[in-house]
C-alpha cells in the first residue's frame, strides 16, 4: 500500500476521532458550566435551577443543598472564561413578635426594596433581606419562642445577584417551605406569582410643605446647622409604604465622609402580614378605606441629629419628635380618608 492510500484511509478515522473528542469536550463543558444536564429542581424541590440561575448574576453551573434546619444553600461556579462564583443562603429564622418594626431599628424601611403580597419582604441593594412566612409557620425555625414568628432570611455570601429575580426566587421558596409544613396561605391566588419588587427611590430633598410627598405634612426646610431635609421612600400606600427622613450632609468638611443615615422612619401599613408587628409596637391605628391601617413612626437616636431632650432639640433648631409623628399621622389619615 503506497503512502497516498494509507493517508486517505487514516483521514476519515482522524476526522471521526476529532469529532468524538470535540463532543466529549462539549459534553464536559455543558455538564460543568451549565444546568442543561443537571437537576431541574434544587433544595428538595423548593426552587428550580433555572430560577436560581436567573437570580445569580454570573455564568456557571448552579447547585443546591439543604441542611437539617430547612436551610437552602445555592452555589454557582464554572471554569470557562467569564464564569463567576456565587453563593447565597436562604434560611428560616425565628424573629421577635414586633419584627420588622424592632425597637432598635427596623428590618424594613424606605431605604430598602419592598416585596409586596401575602408573603412580603424587604431587601437591600445587594440582595440581602427576608421574606415573611405565614403566622402558622412559626414552628419552622429552631428555637422559636411563644409570640414570635418565622421569616426566610436571604444572605448573599459571594458574587452578585439580580435583586428582582432573587426576591422572586426567595418568595417562591418561602411559599414552598410553607406548603411543606402545611402552613401556606389558604388562597393560592394570594401567593407570589407575578409579584414585582418595588425599588426604593433615590434620596431627594424634601418639600417642606409636603414631606414624603404627603400633602399637609409640613416641617421646617432646614434643621441643625442649616442642613436641608431629605427623604427616601419605598413600597406602595395600598399595602406597605415607607419614608426615611435624614439631613443632607455638606459636600466638604468633617461631616462629608460620614454616613449618618435616617433620623426618623415612617410607614403606612395595610398589608395583613405586617400588621401584627405594627400592632405589637402599639403604633397609631385607624380604619382607612375599609382596611386595618397602622401609622408606624420611629425617631432614631443619633447625637448629631437628635438631642436627648425636647428642650435641647428646640435649642438646636431640630424638629420636635411629636411634630414629626403627629403631623405625619394627620397627613396620612387625610390622604387615605380614614374613619
Amino acid at each position: 500500500m503506497d503512502a497516498e492510500s494509507s493517508r486517505k484511509r487514516r483521514w476519515p478515522w482522524l476526522v471521526t476521532a476529532g469529532v468524538c473528542a470535540l463532543a466529549v469536550v462539549a459534553g464536559v463543558t455543558v455538564a460543568t458550566n451549565t444546568n442543561v444536564l443537571g437537576p431541574r429542581d434544587l433544595c428538595d424541590g423548593r426552587l428550580s435551577s433555572e430560577d436560581a440561575g436567573n437570580s445569580l448574576d454570573g455564568f456557571g453551573r448552579v447547585t443546591g443543598k439543604t441542611n437539617y434546619a430547612d436551610g437552602c444553600f445555592l452555589a454557582q461556579s464554572g471554569w470557562l472564561p467569564g464564569a463567576k462564583d456565587a453563593r447565597l443562603a436562604l434560611e428560616p429564622r425565628s424573629v421577635n413578635a414586633v419584627d420588622p418594626f424592632g425597637r432598635s431599628g427596623w428590618d424594613i424601611s424606605g431605604a430598602q426594596n419592598i416585596l409586596p403580597g401575602a408573603l412580603p419582604g424587604a431587601f437591600d441593594q445587594h440582595g440581602n433581606g427576608w421574606v415573611s412566612l405565614p403566622s402558622d409557620c412559626a414552628s419552622i425555625a429552631a428555637g422559636t419562642s411563644r409570640g414570635s414568628r418565622t421569616v426566610l432570611h436571604v444572605n448573599v455570601e459571594q458574587g452578585e445577584v439580580d435583586p428582582a429575580e432573587l426576591a422572586r426566587l426567595a418568595q417562591g421558596a418561602a411559599r414552598e417551605l410553607a406548603v411543606d409544613h402545611d402552613c401556606a396561605p389558604p388562597d393560592p391566588e394570594a401567593g407570589t406569582a407575578g409579584t414585582d419588587l418595588l425599588e426604593a427611590s433615590a434620596v431627594t430633598r424634601s418639600d417642606p410643605a409636603a414631606v414624603c410627598a404627603l400633602t399637609g405634612f409640613a416641617l421646617a426646610a432646614t434643621a441643625p446647622a442649616g442642613s436641608p431635609l431629605q427623604e427616601q421612600t419605598s413600597g406602595s400606600r395600598d399595602g406597605a409604604w415607607f419614608c426615611d427622613l435624614s439631613l443632607e450632609q455638606p459636600a466638604t468638611g468633617p461631616d462629608s465622609d460620614q454616613e449618618h443615615g435616617a433620623f426618623a422612619r415612617l410607614a403606612i401599613v395595610q398589608n395583613p402580614a405586617l400588621l401584627p408587628g405594627a400592632k405589637e409596637r402599639g403604633f397609631a391605628h385607624a380604619v382607612c378605606g375599609g382596611k386595618e391601617t397602622y401609622f408606624a413612626t420611629d425617631s432614631l437616636t443619633f447625637e448629631w441629629a437628635s438631642p436627648e431632650t425636647e428642650k435641647e432639640r428646640a435649642a438646636a433648631s431640630f424638629f420636635r419628635e411629636s411634630d414629626v409623628q403627629d403631623r405625619f399621622i394627620a397627613a396620612a389619615r387625610a390622604s387615605l380618608d380614614c374613619d
